[in-house]
């Protein structure tokens, strides 16, 4: 189900740009409420609110980037945050996108927000250690209508890995984590960082309730994250943004990446998406000070690490433009019809 601030169907523009106070609608399905797409939108969302007077940002809690992708191509949204992974699968029509289930219809590339960096983690007095305790116990692998599960699903599943986890895989929201590990009723999750210093807010109430701890990935893990093409993959001596202490040892830190630009309609004027890059460009601090994972758009190089499809998706005409003005464009990149 659609949730967030319009409702279904509302997504069709308020106007052009300029004259008579007309605004330009940018229905943005951003995944699920407490997700970080979710609430780096929102931060977005409140600052364009204060700056623009011609863009109205709203925030969609679209339930998944499938769901958000599916939700553009039958007209309900106008814009979008999605993972590279999902939006991958949608243009190769696999995983959750295969005939007869396959979409035709894609906005255009705006710029990158988000990078998620993905991890293992145990109960403190659990005796789980290594990746290797990980078969016939109960763990948590995000939500099912994930695009971050069912990238984890593919990269271990290619590996062999994943047949023996699912067995002790707990499917519930993130809202529901804390809780769940609270009460014992998983031992072990997935859990991300944003740019490896930044949690979302399930994760932050986790760490506010529960103790916790890395657990080690062992080689069969690493290789099969090493391996696995739809992810990024990196070694980090440490864990970043806890207030506990969650190292769980001197051993390696594996992490398995995901990267999300925004995308929009191309109904979508290109001023409107020339605008937000300003704003987001000028008053990044403002939005950071509403979400801290909001990126440092100070240096216009930052705007377009997630640009990773754009054989298939052209740029939007408006962030073509800003690229251009800023001395960022690259010339293999598609400039899209207005």
């Amino acid at each position: 189900m659609l949730k967030g601030s319009a409702g279904i169907g509302a997504v069709a523009l308020a106007g052009c740009l300029g004259g008579g106070g007309d605004q330009v609608d940018m229905t943005v399905g951003s995944s699920s409420s407490g997700s970080s797409t979710y609430g780096n939108s929102q931060a977005i969302q409140r600052v364009v609110s204060q700056e623009s007077d011609s863009i109205n940002f709203i925030t969609q809690d679209a339930g998944g980037d499938p769901q958000s992708i599916r939700l553009y191509a039958d007209g309900e949204l106008n814009s979008y945050s999605a993972g590279n992974y999902i939006l991958n699968q949608a243009l190769q029509e696999t995983g959750p996108f295969e005939a007869p289930d396959n979409v035709s219809d894609y906005p255009q590339h705006g710029f990158g927000h988000l990078s998620l960096n993905l991890y293992w983690m145990a109960l403190e007095d659990s005796d789980i250690e290594t990746t290797d305790d990980l078969p016939g116990r109960d763990i948590y692998a995000l939500p099912a209508g994930w695009g971050l599960r069912a990238m984890t699903e593919e990269m271990y599943g290619n590996a062999g890995l994943w047949e023996e986890l699912e067995e002790g895989v707990v499917n519930f929201e993130t809202t529901e984590a804390a809780s769940a590990l609270e009460e014992g009723r998983v031992e072990a999750f997935v859990v991300y960082t944003s740019n490896f210093t930044q949690l979302p807010s399930w994760a932050t109430e986790i760490d506010s309730r529960v103790d916790v701890r890395a657990i080690e990935m062992t080689d069969d893990f690493v290789t099969a994250a090493e391996d696995f093409g739809g992810a990024g993959y990196q070694e980090v001596d440490e864990i970043g943004g806890w207030e506990q202490d969650v190292q769980g040892g001197d051993f390696p830190k594996h992490t398995w990446t995901e990267t999300y630009p925004y995308l929009f309609s191309p109904d979508i004027p290109a001023d409107a998406v020339y605008e937000l890059m300003e704003i987001c460009h000028n008053n990044y601090q403002s939005m950071q000070d509403a979400n801290p994972t909001i990126l440092d758009w100070s240096d216009p190089e930052n705007f377009t690490f997630a640009l990773t499809h754009t054989d298939e998706i052209p740029i939007h005409p408006g962030a073509a433009d800003w690229y251009e003005e800023n001395d960022v464009w690259d010339d293999s990149w598609t400039r899209g019809d207005e």
